[in-house]
């Protein structure tokens, strides 16, 4: 509780489809399509309502 809300915490995520081109086997449409889920309202929704023991772990912004 001491260091709670220090920017120097500050720890992005972020998502992306590994490249076709470079790595042909990978299943490129369901990966777009995780990616999509993601930033889409539903996605942020669901990484918001994560939570443990009461307390949300993650704050999404993917409009950021």
């Amino acid at each position: 509780m001491l260091v709670e809300g220090d920017t120097r915490l500050f720890n992005q995520y972020g998502v992306m489809a590994v490249s076709q081109a470079k790595h042909p086997h990978v299943k490129a449409r369901e990966a777009q399509q995780f990616v999509d889920w993601v930033v889409s309202p539903a996605g942020q929704a669901a990484i918001a309502s994560y939570k443990i023991g009461g307390e949300q772990l993650f704050f999404p912004n993917a409009t950021k």
